[in-house]
């Protein structure tokens, strides 16, 4: 494992205790924070339970109240009170009556009770001013707004029961109502809002909002968009940057929903001067970090900085990089080093270079002065025998394309051709063949825009030489070379020769496209010198590229990239 030099040692140091103090402080103000929400929000929940506990008391109480009034003796005698007599009605009508007022009196909520009779004109209410026969019967509480269709100032909640069975009326019915005020409602409100620092509201998305005092639309319109069908819950939402904690408890009776609002601001205020001086705190230590940090990067990182660089572009093949110096007695005698030895290794590499260009030179004049032996023989011989016969044409055929062709291959002094004369050899180098042997075919296809290309000499006819040694003398029958040329579209030039020859395989062609990267002497040594050269001369993907052909045989791709002239 590679050891930290002394100024990674030393930053890593101060991050790390940076990053150390950092971490707990912002740790003890998140837990604080989060104990005292935790603390709110079990707080408020507790407290509305009570309430609502409280509330769901008094409402069963209620509840209980009409069902045993419902099936009180006197209450089922007015079921028949046409049939009693004038004393007699007067008496149980005031029993009735002073059964409502005692629970009224002894209730804990402000209530009202009537007793519909079954006659639909008689009734027997708490109510200074008796209310008129309902309409509808609310077998639930039901809430009734301050508006037209109340017929009381004040807003409530109303439930009906009849007698003798709620819902399966038997003959003349008994109608209780029983009315719930809002004011009530309100009484526990207050006894929520006793702290003085948060709100308390009793709500239902169809009704407007219970309230002991002020304006909440910004805590109902949040209520509506975050609060659920739960029983119980919490959220918290923001406005005017303050941030407001949201708890509410669902009324099983009524299906309103409890409501207390906490400002955050307040109950956070303990903890926010604790957050302060983590701020100040945090930015001393940045100051004398950053003060630590440009003092070690003036002194220590700029110099190792502009040593990199210089490495990284020695890296890059720019071996005439050379280092300013700089006045530190350290780093001068490191840049002072690789000064030296960027010198020493820039003249190595030029000569070293000179000598593999002026080998490959050498390479290439021997590769075209090089005359196989064995098929000038078999040329000589094929023009010895059509003269023995008098085939004058051949003989004149197989000599002109024969000087042509050595004409050009002994052309040593000249590096670059263009692809026109690449192809007129290839022509007299098939035209050979094709005259020694009457079963081969060839035909070239190159646009004439590409002719004018200037390339390295003897790109092409390796590759075709390679076709007839390795493929077409292989074969029984006719062979077939087909040579095409095409510019695509991304500037890269495609010169393309096929065969009909035996069929390779991938794992075969794979095994020659590796080979020709390979520095070593081969059987396909033409081919990856012809390659070698292109990847020298032209950038980009230059190169050789084999794959199957249509034909049967070897397709070869050469790819370079060059503009049109």
């Amino acid at each position: 494992m590679k050891q930290l030099s002394l100024f990674q040692k030393m930053v890593a140091s101060i991050v790390l205790l940076l990053l150390l103090v950092m971490a707990l402080y912002t740790y003890f103000y998140y837990v604080s924070e989060q104990v005292v929400r935790e603390e709110v929000h079990s707080r408020n929940l507790s407290r509305l339970e009570v309430t609502m506990n409280r509330l769901e008391a008094d409402i069963w109480q209620l509840s209980q109240f009409l069902i045993a009034l419902s099936i009180d003796s006197d209450v089922d005698k007015l079921r028949n009170i046409e049939l009693m007599s004038p004393y007699e009605a007067v008496v149980n009508k005031d029993a009735v009556q002073q059964k409502l007022l005692l629970y009224q009196q002894l209730s804990n909520m402000l209530v009202d009770v009537s007793v519909y009779l079954p006659d639909g004109e008689r009734t027997i209410s708490t109510m200074p001013q008796v209310p008129e026969q309902p309409r509808a019967l609310s077998p639930s509480w039901t809430y009734v707004d301050a508006g037209p269709h109340n017929d009381h100032a004040k807003p409530y909640f109303i439930q009906h029961f009849q007698y003798p069975s709620q819902g399966k009326p038997v003959g003349n019915n008994v109608v209780i109502e029983a009315r719930l005020y809002a004011e009530s409602i309100r009484a526990h409100l207050l006894s929520l809002e006793s702290s003085g620092e948060e709100t308390a509201l009793f709500y239902n998305k169809d009704h407007h909002a219970i309230v002991s005092a002020g304006n909440h639309e910004a805590v109902i319109e949040k209520f509506n968009q975050h609060g659920d069908n739960q029983r119980e819950g919490m959220f918290t939402y923001e406005e005017d940057d303050n941030e407001y904690v949201v708890t509410y408890v669902q009324s099983p009776s009524l299906g309103w929903a409890l409501i207390d609002v906490v400002p955050m601001e307040k109950v956070l205020e303990p903890i926010k001067t604790t957050r302060l001086w983590f701020y100040v705190t945090v930015a001393m230590l940045l100051l004398f970090g950053v003060a630590a940090a440009w003092l070690l990067y003036t002194q220590i990182h700029r110099p190792i900085d502009r040593l990199k660089d210089g490495i990284l572009a020695f890296k890059g093949a720019d071996y005439s990089v050379r280092m300013k110096v700089p006045k530190q007695k350290e780093f001068a005698i490191a840049m002072n080093g690789f000064n030296e030895m960027a010198e020493q290794i820039q003249t190595l590499i030029e000569q070293v270079l000179a000598e593999k260009i002026r080998s490959q030179e050498a390479s290439l004049k021997l590769l075209q002065a090089q005359i196989d032996p064995h098929f000038l023989y078999n040329c000589l011989f094929y023009i010895k025998n059509m003269a023995k016969v008098n085939n004058t044409n051949a003989v004149e055929a197989m000599a002109l394309h024969l000087g042509d062709y050595f004409r050009y291959r002994v052309k040593v002094e000249e590096e670059k051709t263009t692809i026109a004369e690449e192809i007129n050899l290839v022509e007299n180098f098939l035209a050979i063949h094709a005259l020694r042997k009457r079963r081969l075919h060839y035909d070239i296809a190159v646009p004439d825009e590409m002719k004018t290309i200037t390339i390295p000499r003897l790109i092409i006819q390796p590759i075709v030489e390679n076709a007839i040694v390795h493929a077409i003398e292989n074969i029984e029958g006719d062979g077939y070379i087909q040579i095409t040329g095409e510019i695509s579209g991304d500037n890269i030039c495609r010169l393309t020769v096929e065969n009909n020859g035996p069929k390779l395989g991938v794992g075969k062609i794979n095994q020659l496209q590796r080979m020709l990267e390979e520095d070593v002497l081969s059987e396909s040594y033409g081919m990856r010198n012809v390659h070698q050269r292109l990847r020298q001369t032209f950038a980009g993907r230059s190169g050789l590229v084999l794959s199957e052909s249509e034909l049967g045989g070897l397709k070869v791709e050469i790819l370079f990239e060059q503009e049109v002239v």
